[in-house]
């Protein structure tokens, strides 16, 4: 049944996860356009084919509907929780060395699988943090190996007029992996040539991972978030020229061949047939940085609340389990992988704050036609509360904008009695909009708006989620 009229979902209960539990695996790219996979219209039409991508949407279920948030800490924030940006005070991606982090009262999916007999481990890059609270060895991964910030945060030094003085803090640019309860170990630094070798190290490492883990009887868990698509595009050598869109497109073909060996080693082993992988993007291209950039159809890019920024590729691949070849326009969105993967491995969602993420696992396995979800919310600038009206609402086919951004830079524009309404079906750039004639699509809003508010009454006992120097509120 679908989930109607609140923010919440309670974890439905029903016999669709077989026996043994499943491993699962979730890849996602970073900044990757909704275009940019040849299965979602791009591929080799835009210069840089995308042949294993384009596989796991033929044997799987690709979702046309699927919803990030609108920077990259938000949407791992939203995954991670399973809760809103707002409720966690990563509402915006945090600059290196300001000494912040996700709060250690959040629970993750990683604390929930583990809690529930999972091995769990991550490669790649986490951007939650990086005090010693906030890092995935302490926020329930048992392993990780990779980096804690943004691609081009690792380039400062190269820029002109670079000066350590202006640093927040003192950032670790380097490569760095740490066990469970243990403090960083430096691997090695990262500078302007050194970020181009960041994804294929972490997947030989994820790949390893897979192989030592065929044979246990624990499932085990796999975030790996590439730095790739993220700007600057520097050239790994072995797939420089691979594709005729320059840098971006050859970045592109490289972390597609990344997804196929992820895919190849669970074949390998023997144990594809009880392992769910999702591969998704975070966010929307950075136009700003074009033509180091994804393509969308959408309008706006990353940094906004325009279907650019964030209506992004989603395939969930598990042969036996997912009917392959099955295109779904019903909507999900990054907060569901909280509450989705805590069903399918029987593990503990908490019970004492909001969870915004809903139980997906009966419609991925096609216990049902519709999602269980009907809408989305996002929250924009420093200056939003989760007491105050949201940036933009999805609602059926429709979309409220209540303020908007043009682009990451701003400016912004407030519908202060009126909100731009466009039916993102018939209209899917929004440009035209339809507010005057579609009250009923505001009310909608209104109502969604309250509900997210009334979530908040529900647990006055909550914790503040905010880490010291994240903007944020109660809740």
């Amino acid at each position: 049944m679908r989930n109607i009229g609140s923010s919440l979902q309670e974890v439905v209960s029903e016999d669709v996860a077989p026996a043994p539990r499943p491993n699962i695996i979730l890849m996602m790219a970073d900044n990757m356009g909704y275009m940019d996979p040849g299965c979602y219209g791009g591929g080799a039409v835009l210069g840089a084919p995308t042949p294993r991508m384009d596989q796991m949407a033929r044997e799987g279920l690709k979702l046309t509907s699927f919803y990030s948030e609108s920077q990259c800490s938000p949407t791992r924030s939203a995954l991670m929780t399973g809760r809103l940006p707002i409720r966690t005070g990563y509402n915006s991606a945090t600059p290196p060395g300001i000494m912040a982090g996700l709060s250690p009262n959040e629970t993750t999916i990683a604390e929930v699988l583990s809690d529930a007999g999972y091995k769990t481990a991550m490669f790649g890059k986490w951007h939650l943090g990086d005090i010693n609270e906030s890092e995935p060895q302490n926020m329930g991964f048992d392993e990780w190996f990779g980096v804690l910030y943004h691609l081009n945060a690792y380039t400062q030094e190269s820029r002109i007029g670079y000066d350590p003085d202006a640093e927040l803090g003192k950032p670790i640019y380097a490569l760095v992996e740490a066990r469970r309860g243990e403090n960083l170990t430096l691997v090695s630094p990262l500078n302007l040539t050194a970020v181009a070798f960041i994804d294929e190290q972490c997947v030989k490492r994820a790949v390893a991972y897979i192989q030592n883990q065929s044979d246990s009887t624990e499932p085990f868990f796999i975030y790996l978030p590439f730095t790739r698509t993220h700007f600057p595009s520097v050239q790994n050598p072995k797939w420089a020229g691979r594709s005729s869109r320059g840098p971006y497109g050859d970045g592109l073909m490289e972390l597609d061949s990344y997804v196929g060996e992820v895919l190849d080693a669970l074949q390998e082993k023997g144990i594809a047939n009880n392992t769910i992988v999702v591969m998704t993007s975070d966010n929307g291209p950075t136009l700003d940085q074009w033509p180091d950039s994804g393509f969308s159809p959408f309008r706006g890019g990353i940094g906004t609340a325009y279907e650019g920024a964030v209506r992004v590729p989603c395939i969930f691949w598990w042969p036996g389990q997912i009917e392959a070849g099955k295109t779904s326009n019903e909507i999900m969105c990054a907060a569901d992988l909280f509450s989705t993967f805590a069903s399918l491995g029987g593990g503990a969602i908490p019970a004492d704050r909001p969870i915004d993420g809903i139980d997906q696992s009966n419609f991925l396995l096609g216990g049902q036609n519709n999602s269980n979800r009907e809408w989305v919310v996002w929250y924009l600038g420093s200056e939003s509360a989760a007491t105050t009206m949201p940036a933009a609402i999805r609602w059926h086919q429709f979309k409220i904008h209540f303020k908007t951004y043009d682009s990451f830079q701003g400016p912004a524009s407030e519908y202060g009695q009126i909100p731009a309404v466009y039916n993102i079906e018939m209209d899917p750039r929004e440009e035209h909009n339809i507010a005057g004639e579609h009250d009923f699509v505001v009310n909608a809003g209104i109502k969604i708006y309250r509900g997210l508010v009334a979530s908040m009454r529900q647990y006055p006992n909550t914790p503040s989620r905010a880490f010291p120097n994240v903007a944020a509120t109660a809740g």
